[in-house]
């Protein structure tokens, strides 16, 4: 049995992500299979693949499997977001959101030129933690502003390098520059900062999460 890489618990439904990085869709030996599958660009580069399962009193209510291109990720902590009735999802360099309980796409969104750590709520609308970009999302998926820097935009230890405010941003690219931007997404400032020391891994995690469906 395939083991979930985050369970997210709704106050009538259980959603289930799994990473499924090896399936293949013209394969038999699957261990799990999806209703409905949607795929953000070439279907023979894509290097993420997230299956997604709803469960009601332990029913399958629905199913999907998305995937998209850009480098690979798999399912960590921020990556998902409960959000106005519907699911969001990072996967490689795309922001996917699905309408709940059915899982049909509601948009696919190329949010970073390589792949999508994060999302969070920013105001009413979402801000993207990527790679190379952070991009400012409205809630229908269309992008408002996206910001590079000197270097990608995490540490070599992952921690504290990306935090959204009350009214601003920090980020911290690979070389420990800090830039922080407002959420009309000017650059308010950038300064030097010393390495965290602290010993950190991005590594899938299961984990259990109480939402509201609405926001």
């Amino acid at each position: 049995m395939k083991e979930a890489s985050e369970i997210l618990v709704l106050e009538n439904q259980t959603i289930k992500l799994y990473d499924e990085i090896d399936f293949g869709f013209e394969s038999v030996d699957n261990l799990k299979k999806y209703n409905q599958t949607f795929i953000n660009g070439d279907k023979s580069a894509l290097t993420s693949k997230i299956g997604i399962e709803i469960y009601e009193n332990e029913k399958l209510l629905s199913s999907c499997l998305i995937a998209s291109e850009g480098s690979g990720t798999g399912v960590f902590e921020n990556s998902t977001l409960i959000s106005y009735g519907g699911l969001i999802v990072c996967c490689a360099n795309t922001v996917f959101k699905l309408t709940l309980p059915d899982l049909q796409l509601e948009w696919k969104t190329k949010a970073d030129s390589s792949t999508c750590f994060e999302v969070h709520y920013l105001d009413t609308d979402y801000v993207i933690h990527g790679e190379l970009e952070i991009t400012r999302l409205d809630k229908n998926g269309k992008i408002i502003w996206q910001k590079g820097g000197r270097d990608i935009w995490t540490t070599p230890e992952g921690i504290d390098d990306f935090v959204v405010y009350k009214d601003y941003i920090l980020a911290t690219d690979w070389e420990y520059n800090r830039y922080k931007f407002g959420f009309n997404g000017n650059l308010l400032e950038e300064y030097k900062v010393e390495p965290n020391v602290e010993k950190h891994s991005k590594e899938t995690i299961k984990r259990e999460k109480w939402w509201e469906i609405w926001k």
